[in-house]
Formats: C-alpha cells, structure tokens, sequence
C-alpha cells in the first residue's frame, strides 16, 4: 500500500532508475492480468502515472520484448515473446539433473549404448548427465558439464530447432560454423533447413558430425503436450551399428523419452503449465527457424 493511501507506486520513493524500475515490474503485472490486452491510457491510470510516461514506458518495454501489439484489438497491447525465453530459463532451472538419472540408465540399458541428457542454459546447450557401458561409443571431450558444438550434436540440435535464431549460440551468428569433421553443417542456410527436419520429426541425428565413426540420436523431453524441450536426452553408437539398428534405436530412445515427458507432466508438476510453441514472427530477430 502507497502511504498516501491507494495502491498506486510511491511518488516519493528515492531515486528515479528505482521508481521507473518499479513502474515497468507494476506495469508487466498489471498487462498479465489482461490476457486480451489492454490501453496504454487505462495502464498509465492504473499506475497513477501520465499518459505521456505511460507511452514512453511501453515503447521502452515494446523494444526489448516484454511487450507486443495485442492480436484482438488495435491500440491494447499485451506480454510480448520476451516472457518465452525467460519461462524456458525457469523450467530449465527447476529441472535438477538427478531428475534425469533413471531415466539415462534405462535408455543406456534398453538400447546398450552409451546414453546423454543435456539442458540449455545461459544461451548454450550443456550436457548434465552421461551412462555408458564400458566398451561403448563415447563421443570424445564430451564429459559431463560440456558446453557448446549445439550445430554438430543431435542433443543441440533438438533445441535449435525450437529457437529463433536471436537466441543461437554466439558461435552460431557468423556466416561459418566450426566443423569437427567433413560431415559437420557448417553454414547457416544448411542448418536452418536441416532444423526444419528435426523440428517437424521431434528427432535429431548426428550422423559422424561432431566425431568420425560416431552417430547419435536425441529425441526432447517436455512438460505438457506441444511444450517446449525442458532436456534433450540421447545414444552415441558406433556408424556400422547406427546404419543396421537405426529404427530399433528410435523406437526406443522415442518411448523413453515419452514415459519421462508424461513422468515430468504429472500433477506433481502441474504448477508448470504447457508453454505455448514458439512464434517465429514474433522473435526479436524477425525470423525463426
């Protein structure tokens, strides 16, 4: 409550950066809470600022994401794209690794391959978690806690293909990518089509791109039905067995990945509703993948 009685934000709160900071949180508030948008005029009454501020704080908020034109109505405006990516952030921090043991171990067990789970976080793909028999096709220098090769590893690609490429790994903006062997996709025209794949298939492959004689299948793990991945979990087995048991394989690492979706689903976790999928027009860049 304001001291001067209402609800509105504190005039006389110190410091201009902390008011307008708490203006822009009150004012995202106040935008969720109505789903079909709302006026720039009725925010700012709501907020007991101007009219004039109140446009100056949705221009400002509009530019970075937090904010968008609402669909049903010109002139309401509603939660932008921006609010996407930090959900995902959230998911991903409340998902811990452990979660995923029992889940690699059966994968390892199941398919007789060395198994991996990898998270996205702080813009890259990081692998959390690896099972593997001894004798098994390891993928060399991918130990627990590697970061990066998101391009060369079907475990990357699995959340490539979810991303506007804003959001693709800083390694993954030049005109070339880094290849670790001849088979690696190394531009960015090559992978966007092979992501249209992977997106509309939910299956990945590194078919001898991140390590000669090694191919990998992922496959996401989600919250809710048409989520987002929360984990992307996958095998490494020799090319020659790859090529003979390349159905077999997908048959099964599909199937664990969908008992561990519905698992990560139950209404244990019901306090993380389904995210709805990625618009690509609405990506900060202009263009999805």
């Amino acid at each position: 409550m304001s001291p001067h009685g209402g609800n509105g934000p504190h005039r006389g709160a110190p410091g201009r950066t902390l008011s307008t900071a708490r203006h822009v949180l009150q004012a995202l508030e106040i935008i969720a809470r109505h789903p079909r948008g709302i006026p720039i005029k009725a925010l700012a009454r709501q907020l007991d600022i101007s009219l004039s501020s109140g446009y100056y704080l949705v221009s400002s908020m509009r530019e970075q994401g937090f904010v968008e034109p609402s669909r049903a109505a010109s002139g309401l405006y509603t939660l932008g794209p921006k609010f996407a990516e930090l959900y995902r952030g959230y998911v991903a921090a409340s998902l811990q690794p452990e979660r995923l043991q029992p889940v690699l171990e059966e994968l390892r067990d199941r398919a007789s391959a060395r198994a991996y789970a990898a998270l996205w976080r702080d813009g890259d793909l990081e692998v959390v978690e690896i099972r593997g028999r001894r004798g098994s096709r390891e993928l060399p220098d991918v130990t627990k806690g590697f970061r990066g090769a998101a391009h060369a590893l079907a475990l990357g690609k699995i959340y490539l293909c979810s991303l506007p490429r804003a959001q693709w790994p800083r390694y993954l903006r030049g005109p070339t990518y880094r290849r670790y062997t001849s088979a690696t996709i190394a531009t960015p025209e090559a992978l966007a089509q092979h992501l249209r794949t992977v997106r509309d298939t939910g299956l990945a492959f590194d078919l001898q791109e991140f390590a000669a004689g090694s191919c990998c299948i992922a496959v996401p793990v989600r919250r809710g039905a048409d989520n987002d991945p929360v984990a992307s979990v996958g095998v490494s087995v020799p090319a020659r067995r790859f090529a003979a048991e390349r159905n077999t394989l997908v048959g099964v690492i599909r199937e664990i990945a969908t008992e561990a979706s519905a698992e990560l689903s139950s209404p244990a976790d019901a306090r993380w509703p389904a995210l709805p999928p990625d618009r690509p027009h609405d990506s900060p860049s202009g263009n999805g993948v």
